[in-house]
């Protein structure tokens, strides 16, 4: 069975903030890649907050948003990608945002998240 997944695309999914705790449904960036993918997996995935500025910018990737839905991102508020806030889920417990990062800010997010880990 194929997943409807990809890597690159933005889902909700319930995770706990940075220190483990206040565990809530966010949006976060999959970095699986997409033929490593099960349905009935985890994927890995790198938080999105819209707290922007909090997390060092060496940590961080800025996505596009609009008060609309950004066109790609589907994001309607300043988001960046928290690359040292990585988990793994249940691929089941993800939810389609519909959204997806940009190809070049995808490969920073990617080449961020594998030199903080």
């Amino acid at each position: 069975m194929s997943s409807p997944f990809r890597q690159g695309q933005i889902v909700w999914v319930t995770v706990p903030d940075p220190r483990g705790g206040n565990a809530k449904s966010r949006p976060a960036v999959i970095l699986t890649p997409t033929a490593a993918i099960d349905p009935a997996g985890e994927i890995q995935l790198a938080a999105i907050t819209t707290l922007t500025g909090q997390a060092p910018f060496f940590e961080t990737v800025e996505l596009p948003a609009t008060a609309t839905g950004h066109p790609h991102t589907k994001l309607r508020k300043p988001c960046e990608v928290v690359c040292s806030w990585v988990v793994s889920v249940s691929a089941a417990d993800a939810r389609d945002s519909g959204g997806f990062v940009p190809a070049d800010l995808l490969a920073e997010v990617l080449a961020k998240v594998q030199r903080l880990t």
